[in-house]
């Protein structure tokens, strides 16, 4: 849980915040990407513990040189360690006789349309395994969330399921979990083995399982509501996505709560949205994606989701050259690892890719635009961009890479930049 691993540079703030007043007041601090804990209306709520590149290394042990390679190699651990629920209750963790109101969810912008739970791990049995996925969920009152479900990701099918067979899907939504359980929740992989990539991640994690449903597995958590999924709907949002800008309002399922369980004095944890957090989250799940998808038709080095492109629509992507086309096939791989990615250049193993004027450099000095850049029109784009059309936009690959033939041409003598 989150209170285990709170970061030595964690900035306290004990002036109390309105939960509406947060953004503006991070924002007027400078605090982006500082890993805080705020007083809000009396109760604690902690952000940005995963802000950086950096800060993600940090709770894996490797160098930010280091974490995509690692990532890629990561094994899924089969087995986890799985205890009664008896024993959080033997540490304090119990039912709350409170409601959703009185917890300290965040209304972030002006316009949104109400308070949001943010960095929520939604848990549903699916088979023989726990699916675990982070979504955004609006408060509607006291017992009830309207939550965004995506069309066809593994809560979605599971909830769709469900409702066919006339039952709610059952579920449990876990905040303030250690960060590389939420990573790992925001992590693509297999249906169902979001725990076990945790557990590969974070060797000491132990799971729970519910009174109620010896399917549903807890992990350790602040916070904990357990709830249905059910068939009614209702409005949900605006709410300012990745872009920083409004995401549609959608009739999306509503979720009953039936209980509250928490630890003594929990810390709620946030991620505020179009932060550089909600970007480490969603972007650096892709590299070791890309980087695998990459290594299948060329020696690949190392992969970066850019910040400039919110670490989601850009990659940077370094390959070892050994033949002509290999930085064209490089192009095709990357967008095939990740649909929503939009541009991506592939550059030599002498070029920097955590530096975009290396990156740059590599443009300006390798590539050759009739014969260095590929163009598919009409893919299938993300509906974040707001650009995009019907869901389609054109995809751009940039082949900065050097001739192989005049290798020497391109030998660097000194940097330039």
């Amino acid at each position: 849980m989150i209170s285990k691993v709170i970061p030595k540079d964690v900035v306290v703030v004990e002036d109390e915040l309105r939960h509406d007043e947060v953004v503006r007041f991070i924002k007027e601090c400078g605090y982006e990407r500082t890993p805080l804990i705020l007083n809000v209306e009396g109760k604690r709520v902690a952000k940005n513990f995963i802000s950086t590149r950096d800060r993600l290394c940090r709770y894996l042990g490797v160098s930010r040189e280091n974490l995509t390679p690692y990532l890629a190699s990561v094994k899924m651990v089969k087995d986890l360690d799985i205890l009664d629920f008896g024993k959080l209750e033997e540490v304090g963790f119990r039912e709350r006789k409170i409601t959703l109101e009185e917890l300290p969810i965040l209304k972030y912008y002006p316009k949104d349309g109400g308070r949001y739970i943010t960095a929520g791990v939604v848990i549903a049995p699916f088979n023989e395994h726990c699916n675990a996925c982070i979504h955004r969920m609006m408060l509607i009152d006291k017992r009830r969330l309207v939550a965004r479900l995506v069309k066809p990701r593994h809560t979605y099918l599971l909830w769709e399921k469900a409702v066919r067979s006339g039952r709610d899907l059952k579920i449990a939504v876990a905040i303030g979990v250690h960060p590389l359980v939420l990573f790992a929740s925001a992590t693509r992989v297999p249906e169902g083995m979001e725990f076990h990539y945790a557990k590969a991640l974070l060797r000491n994690l132990r799971l729970y399982r519910a009174w109620y449903d010896e399917k549903l597995l807890i992990p350790p958590a602040e916070i904990v509501l357990f709830g249905r999924i059910t068939a009614d709907l209702a409005e949900e949002g605006p709410f300012v996505d990745l872009t920083g800008t409004y995401d549609s309002i959608r009739e999306q399922p509503v979720i009953e709560i039936d209980e509250v369980w928490s630890v003594d004095d929990p810390i709620y944890y946030s991620i505020t949205p179009a932060s550089s957090e909600h970007q480490v989250l969603m972007g650096i799940p892709y590299e070791p994606l890309i980087y695998k998808s990459v290594s299948n038709v060329c020696k690949a080095k190392n992969v970066v989701m850019s910040e400039g492109g919110l670490r989601y629509f850009h990659a940077f992507v370094q390959i070892e050259k050994h033949s002509e086309g290999d930085g064209k096939n490089a192009i095709m791989a990357a967008f095939a690892a990740h649909h929503s990615l939009k541009h991506v250049v592939v550059v030599d193993d002498d070029i920097d890719i955590f530096n975009p004027l290396e990156v740059e450099y590599a443009i300006a000095t390798r590539l050759q635009g009739d014969r260095d850049i590929v163009i598919i029109k009409g893919a299938r784009g993300s509906s974040l961009d707001p650009s995009s059309i019907g869901g389609t936009t054109t995809k751009v690959g940039f082949d900065a890479t050097k001739d192989i033939s005049r290798k020497d041409d391109f030998e660097r003598v000194v940097s330039c930049i």
